[in-house]
């Protein structure tokens, strides 16, 4: 019995292992691509360009492959892929083409295509990149801007900007070399320099090695020289839109941040070649532009530029900010209010002409950012009554100790009935009406309540509110309101003058037109956002002092902390007629705290501005800590800029240009912004100090 039941017990749990297994997987079907094709169509313009339509039977992808060596152009059924070589001549060309089945099974086929190239760029554009048939170019490492990146959204480096000498010196041994015969062949070759290191950008390393592991933000040095291209043609495009390409093929301009070899030349000189490309980053990141400036080498600057030998020595206006209290009216008046009114760059502050954002003290002009506690918190009322001329409640319209009213909020306000939090004071009541204004509430956020019947205005004028605030000097309106139409009502505010302690706030209605009045609306902190704000100053002598050529001479200390932006600069007298940047703009000195102790000094006008101006830039230590100089040397041949006599940056001036006419200067800090950038939580304030401003002429 003892066996038969052992029996039972082992076909019993064969049955259930049977029962609950998993049936067999089965491997589908596994497709070798067959009769592959490359279709590819040669122009027949002499420009180099191919079009490759890949074909196949049971192909999902294909990989071509234009030249030996170089990282595959990857397709779909029906889809092309399109390449330009950039060696002239007659000449067979190999082309790969690899597809891919299910299963990831492949066949390949190379084909043989002829070409006959012959590029062209015009003499003089040839002689600025390669010289008289040769020219190396070497990274501009002493100045500032030298290296950055950015958002497609402008044309300008937001995210970083790299500082004199900051980067790497396996970036900086880099050599860019053009070159070209007497058959229209233009050769580029890219020295790696020392031990073969090229910079790679850290989303980039795994494509090249696999296994590392790369921290996030932080590039890297490595041999590459057997994985990618550094001998290839060029070629430079001129596109529809009057803009150029620098075409490297499939190469790279010293920085590995897979640009495919096309870069948008934003500046070529004979000393200068500034470049901006579009990265598709290998982790799937969303695209970036990086930009690039080279000089020839031999001419990296490393000094501080030669001393400014001004032809301008009659002073012709100054502010010497000797006479304390508001700048001087015959000199100076203000931009006021936010970028909305046409002027701004995304910055965040509001402008001001109050003592606390602008003023002359100490012998010295103070422009100050700072910033403003947000009207953010929680607020407490309650026992809104009508009170005789004596101040004695004659009618309680609402205590809230009774039927609870029904609240409506906007703004970003919020209002409900609770116990009360602080029953001291001028108020032990039980019940009190809570409005708490969040972070992101408008300056205009309240709540309101309906009343049974409508106020009795006839004999008592007067309406007070038991009001508890976190801060003094918050404004408290009430608006009385028809409920039937919106277009009849009256408001009145009034003031805390208490922190943290109940206060009775009164409201005069005499005013009031005679409506009938059954809605009781109040804002808290009426006309501060709920989040934290910025205030600054912007002072202009626009159509007090204004002049065409000359010197421009300021002595300044400067504002610090991520995100502060000050500057002295000048606009177009005409701006009024003649919008910006028609009316043209000479940056003097900016600053960004993002980028402290790098001076830039810039010309705006239609054809470049914006991100795309012409810019210099130098690197002053001690710029927020003491004074320095910063000077503009502006006549018709050129305008130059220096600091502390030393000329860094110099751009021609010629009749087409708009600065042969007057001009009025601006002083402001600004925060965040196109160019300020990030803004530092942690910041509170800072003081642009101008000792004085003069022109010499």
């Amino acid at each position: 019995m003892k066996k038969l039941t052992y029996v039972l017990a082992l076909f019993l749990v064969s049955l259930a292992i049977n029962g609950c297994q998993e049936e067999e997987p089965t491997l589908d079907t596994i497709f070798t691509p067959t009769n592959i094709a490359l279709n590819a169509v040669v122009a027949d313009d002499q420009s180099g360009n191919v079009t490759v339509t890949p074909s196949g039977d049971n192909a999902i992808t294909f990989h071509v492959v234009f030249n030996q060596g170089a990282d595959a152009v990857v397709v779909g059924n029906g889809e092309s892929a399109t390449f330009r070589y950039t060696r002239s001549g007659q000449y067979e060309q190999p082309i790969t083409l690899v597809a891919f089945g299910s299963g990831g099974v492949s066949s390949s086929k190379t084909e043989f295509i002829n070409l006959d190239v012959r590029l062209f760029i015009d003499e003089a554009t040839l002689r600025l990149i390669a010289g008289d048939g040769t020219k190396r170019w070497v990274w501009d490492r002493t100045v500032g801007g030298h290296f950055g990146v950015g958002p497609l959204t402008n044309d300008f480096p937001e995210f970083f900007s790299a500082s004199p000498n900051a980067l790497n010196d396996c970036l900086y041994d880099d050599v860019l070399e053009f070159s070209y015969d007497g058959q229209d062949n233009y050769s580029y070759t890219l020295d790696p320099g020392a031990d073969n290191l090229s910079f790679l950008n850290w989303t980039e390393v795994n494509r090249f090695f696999p296994d590392a592991t790369p921290q996030q933000f932080a590039d890297e040095c490595r041999d590459i020289t057997d994985q990618a291209v550094f001998d290839t043609g060029f070629v430079i495009i001129d596109n529809e839109d009057g803009s150029r390409t620098l075409d490297v093929g499939s190469s790279f301009l010293s920085y590995w941040a897979v640009i495919p070899g096309q870069y948008q030349i934003l500046e070529l000189t004979e000393n200068r070649l500034a470049l901006r490309g579009i990265s598709q980053p290998f982790n799937g990141d969303g695209p970036l532009a990086w930009y690039s400036v080279f000089v020839p080498e031999g001419q990296v600057d490393t000094g501080g530029g030669d001393p400014l030998d001004s032809v301008f020595t009659n002073l012709v206006w100054s502010d010497e900010f000797d006479v304390a209290g508001a700048p001087n009216p015959a000199n100076w008046t203000y931009d006021l209010g936010t970028g909305d009114n046409g002027w701004g760059n995304q910055e965040v502050q509001t402008y001001t002409d109050t003592a606390e954002n602008v003023i002359v003290e100490d012998d010295v002009l103070k422009i100050t950012l700072k910033k403003e506690v947000g009207g953010e918190g929680i607020y407490y009322y309650d026992d809104f009554a009508l009170v005789d001329g004596a101040g004695t409640v004659q009618q309680l319209v609402q205590d809230f100790e009774g039927t609870v009213p029904t609240f409506e909020s906007f703004g970003g306000g919020g209002s409900t009935v609770i116990s009360n939090p602080d029953a001291s004071g001028i108020n032990t009541s039980a019940n009190v009406g809570e409005f708490t204004k969040s972070g992101t509430a408008e300056t205009f956020a309240g709540s309101f309540f309906d009343l049974p019947a409508p106020l009795d205005l006839s004999v008592n004028k007067t309406m007070t509110i038991k009001t508890w605030s976190p801060k003094v000097g918050a404004v408290v309106r009430l608006k009385i309101e028809d409920s039937n139409d919106s277009t009849r009502f009256f408001e009145v505010d009034a003031t805390t003058t208490v922190a943290n302690t109940w206060e009775n706030l009164s409201f005069d209605l005499t005013n009031a037109p005679n409506f009938s009045y059954n809605r009781l609306v109040t804002f808290f902190d009426f006309g501060v956002p709920g989040g934290a704000s910025f205030t600054s100053a912007r002072i202009k002598t626009q159509g007090l002092q204004q002049f065409t050529y000359g010197r421009v001479e300021a002595r300044a200390k400067l504002p610090t902390g991520g995100g502060t932006w000050p500057a002295i600069w000048m606009l177009g007298a005409d701006l009024e007629t003649n919008p910006w940047p028609g009316a043209g703009e000479l940056d003097i000195m900016e600053h960004v705290g993002n980028q402290q102790d790098i001076i830039f000094g810039s010309t705006h006008d239609p054809n470049n501005f914006g991100g795309n101006a012409r810019t210099g830039s130098t690197s002053v230590s001690g710029v927020s800590d003491e004074f320095k100089i910063y000077e503009m040397e502006w006549t018709p041949e050129e305008i130059s800029f220096a600091v502390d006599g030393q000329v860094y940056f110099t751009v021609p001036n010629d009749p087409s240009l708009p600065f042969n006419k007057d001009f009025f200067f601006i002083m402001n800090v600004a925060m965040g912004g196109t160019f300020g950038g990030d803004v530092d939580p942690n910041f509170e304030q800072s003081t642009m100090e101008v000792d004085y401003i003069r022109m010499y002429q």
